[in-house]
């Protein structure tokens, strides 16, 4: 997936995001959301998050994690996303920001084993096709951007300028030159006459 400045940057850019913040969103987003049925079978075969039918528990090593999270942000965020998958969820939208990032600082800190049931989840969503993105390339593709608007605009301009200088030269033409081509009397004094005037009064 190539990065385009005005569908993944310039919308973030207009709402207020640093540039840090969507270089972040860009290289941890997925390729695609997130399905909770899917997500649900890995944590389930991973032992990450297993419900007891009966009571409708829910233990795991994810859960344990969650459990040892102090409150805050990112235990808020693990409990919605096991609820969220668990429930009536269809998918997480870790392919959008804000969710993207938030699922990347979720993950950043659970442990080995836990990293590698992430990245199974990760996977199955079509992996992180821009990881690594800086906030360096997000600033080329704004001046590339910047550049092409700057060419495209001076294009423009000379058309602009072109296509009032040929109706010009076409008013000029007719008052001047027209009425002498059905002349077969005028002769190179008269040509050359009028040719100074479309000259003379070109620039109005």
């Amino acid at each position: 997936m190539s990065i385009d400045y005005l569908r993944d940057v310039k919308p973030l850019e207009d709402a207020g995001v640093t540039d840090a913040v969507i270089a972040a969103h860009v290289s941890t987003r997925t390729m695609h959301a997130m399905k909770c049925s899917e997500s649900r079978v890995r944590l389930q075969e991973s032992g990450a998050v297993y419900e007891d039918p009966v009571a409708g528990t829910r233990a795991g090593s994810l859960i344990d994690h969650y459990s040892g999270l102090p409150q805050g942000e990112a235990k808020s965020l693990l409990g919605w996303f096991v609820s969220h998958v668990f429930g009536n969820g269809e998918t997480v939208s870790t392919d959008s920001y804000p969710r993207s990032t938030q699922w990347a600082s979720v993950t950043a800190g659970m442990d080995e084993n836990l990293q590698v049931v992430a990245q199974s989840l990760v996977d199955d969503a079509g992996g992180q096709p821009d990881l690594g993105t800086s906030v360096g390339d997000i600033r080329s593709l704004r001046e590339a951007y910047e550049a092409e608007q700057a060419v495209a605009e001076a294009v423009a301009e000379a058309q602009a300028s072109f296509d009032v200088n040929r109706v010009r030269y076409d008013e000029l033409y007719n008052i001047h030159i027209a009425p002498l081509a059905v002349v077969s009397t005028a002769d190179n004094a008269s040509w050359v006459a009028a040719l100074q005037a479309m000259s003379d009064n070109f620039v109005a």
